[in-house]
């Protein structure tokens, strides 16, 4: 029997209704498969977050440089939700599986570093940070700006000491900070402003160290040692051995040592006892009658020099009296020392109607009558006075010692007179002339040299050259001509004039072009030895082109004649027939003043 088609249709939709349960049931029974043993998903939306940082407290300069090694590890890690779990968390350069939670910089260097992070849903975050580490220590060094510099090492006078140099041997750096102190602590902070020099004034040796600092913060140190004594050494004088009279004059020759010498830091170098500066004898008798000063002379280790005086009156047969002298120095010095020249003044005196009749004033003892006379040169000095009177009695006085830190410099024209010594140096000359068989003769002489020392042109000459003297000073030329004998050149009466060509073919041999415009010789080309040149001046002076003669007057035109060592001129003689170098000084050559009598150069 068969359904109605409402039967049917009421199977149907029970079946679909059944269908669908059972599909429902179905989809529980997946969804239950799929998601047994888990939390309830939720949707979350977001990212995993960090930052990195410098630990354990480590702050960068104001450069934003480290100075020192540094460990960089997370500062802050931030899931993208509570419910996810961080399970990756390293630093490094690059992302790999050796990487650690932090990383440690041990060098200098630009370094950027990430932090890789990861949850356990598989999520990333990555953070970054870029550091400069610069451990470079930079480097200075230091020197003496500013001191007068003695002997040994030693300075004699208070010294500024400065930076020679600062290197930050970082191209990305820069020294911000630097200052000088004789401490040794490397603290600065203290410091406010930068120290560039330090002046030692202690007589002593001192370390003075100075201190950089870089934009990193980084610490340099270099250091001088300074010895300074600026002190000069004391000394007393006594007699050893002497007999007095009623009149406490000696009657025999007293022997004068030292009582005592003393130095405060860098101890006795030298000592000696005399009438002029030695430091080689440490007693001296005294002989002469009348009153002496003996002068004790000490210098110690840094150049400083001291002196030290005892009067000694020894009894006389001679007609009594007292005669003396007293040495000035100008006002203007500081501790002895003077900046420039000095103008030394010595006066005199004398008792019992004597009267003065020899003085003198020099750097040694001398009769060379002068009262005053200025000293330019730097260095130290001792002035010594000399004076003699009618009755024969003797006298003398020395200055304190002093120094001149800086030479005083000025035209040597303006400074030379007519028939002064001047310190030239034309160098050293070699010559040899042929002996002629002939009528007339000659010789030369295989070396020498040009000032000071001697030239002696054959076994008859009795007397060295000495140097060169002031001939002629014009506006600012001044004419050198050679001192004491001729030059080693003698004329034959007919053979003259090829010997005089040999000769000025080389006088370049006393041209010094620091100094010299210009030299030649004064000769005469004619076989009778006599001028035909107008004469030109009233020291008879004969120019003509680049050669110089000297004839018997300013008024006549007749023998040759030469210069004397005293500057006079005399008629030739056999042993001093021949020819004389002369100089033509430029206009610019300065001098620093005498020292011994003679001009020196600059």
């Amino acid at each position: 029997m068969y359904d109605s088609e409402e039967e049917i249709k009421r199977k149907r939709r029970n079946l679909f209704i059944i269908i669908g349960v059972v599909a429902f049931l179905i989809l529980l029974l997946l969804i239950f498969l799929f998601t047994r043993g888990k939390k309830k998903v939720e949707t979350v939306v977001g990212e995993i977050t960090c930052e990195l940082e410098v630990k354990n407290g480590i702050k960068p300069s104001a450069a934003g440089t480290y100075n020192q090694e540094i460990e960089v590890g997370f500062k802050t890690i931030n899931a993208i939700s509570k419910d996810y779990q961080i399970i990756k968390q390293t630093v490094g350069t690059v992302d790999r599986s050796t990487n650690k939670e932090t990383f440690s910089i041990t060098k200098s260097g630009n370094y950027s570093l990430h932090g890789y992070v990861q949850d356990d849903r598989g999520n990333k975050g990555k953070c970054d940070l870029d550091v400069v580490v610069s451990m470079t220590i930079p480097t200075c060094e230091l020197e003496v700006v500013n001191g007068v510099l003695g002997d040994n090492g030693w300075y004699k006078s208070d010294v500024e000491v400065g930076f020679k140099s600062m290197n930050a041997n970082n191209n990305t750096l820069s020294i911000v900070k630097y200052y000088l102190d004789k401490n040794t602590s490397e603290s600065n902070a203290e410091i406010t402003s930068n120290i560039e020099k330090y002046k030692v004034v202690d007589n002593k040796s001192t370390t003075v160290n100075g201190y950089i600092v870089d934009s990193a913060g980084n610490i340099g140190t270099c250091n001088i040692a300074i010895m300074k004594d600026s002190v000069a050494p004391t000394c007393s004088l006594k007699v050893q051995n002497g007999t007095k009279n009623s009149n406490n004059e000696y009657t025999d020759n007293p022997i004068i040592v030292f009582d005592s010498v003393t130095d405060g830091d860098s101890e006795i170098a030298y000592k000696g006892v005399g009438l002029s500066k030695n430091y080689t004898n440490e007693s001296f008798k005294v002989e002469q009658e009348g009153k002496t000063t003996v002068v004790g002379y000490v210098k110690d280790k840094a150049g400083n020099e001291g002196t030290c005086s005892l009067e000694i009156n020894k009894a006389s047969s001679k007609k009594q009296s007292n005669p003396t002298c007293k040495i000035s120095l100008p006002s203007g010095a500081t501790n002895n020392i003077y900046s420039g020249s000095v103008k030394v003044v010595m006066t005199t005196s004398t008792t019992n109607g004597a009267s003065i009749t020899d003085y003198g004033l020099a750097e040694s003892s001398t009769y060379n009558g002068k009262t005053e006379i200025t000293i330019s040169n730097a260095g130290n000095h001792t002035v010594y006075g000399s004076v003699k009177d009618s009755y024969g009695n003797i006298g003398s006085c020395v200055s304190p010692s002093f120094a001149i830190s800086s030479e005083s410099v000025t035209l040597l024209s303006s400074s030379v007179q007519v028939g002064d010594y001047v310190n030239y140096d034309a160098g050293s000359w070699s010559k040899t002339v042929e002996k002629k068989s002939t009528d007339g003769y000659s010789w030369g002489y295989k070396s020498g040299t040009s000032r000071g020392t001697g030239v002696l042109c054959n076994n008859r000459d009795k007397k060295t050259a000495n140097g060169w003297r002031v001939l002629t000073v014009s506006g600012d030329k001044v004419l050198l001509i050679s001192a004491g004998n001729t030059e080693c050149m003698y004329h034959g009466r007919t053979k003259e004039s090829s010997f005089i060509n040999a000769l000025n073919s080389t006088t370049q041999n006393y041209i010094n072009s620091t100094y010299a415009e210009s030299a030649s010789s004064i000769s005469c080309n004619t076989p009778s030895f006599s001028c035909s040149s107008t004469i030109k001046d009233d020291k008879g002076l004969l120019v003509t082109g680049n050669q110089y003669w000297l004839a018997t007057s300013a008024n006549s035109n007749s023998t040759v004649k030469s210069v004397s060592a005293s500057g006079a001129v005399q008629p030739f003689i056999l042993d001093s027939l021949g020819v004389r170098p002369v100089i033509v000084l430029k206009s610019d050559v300065k001098t620093t003043g005498k020292k011994d009598g003679v001009w020196q150069l600059k």
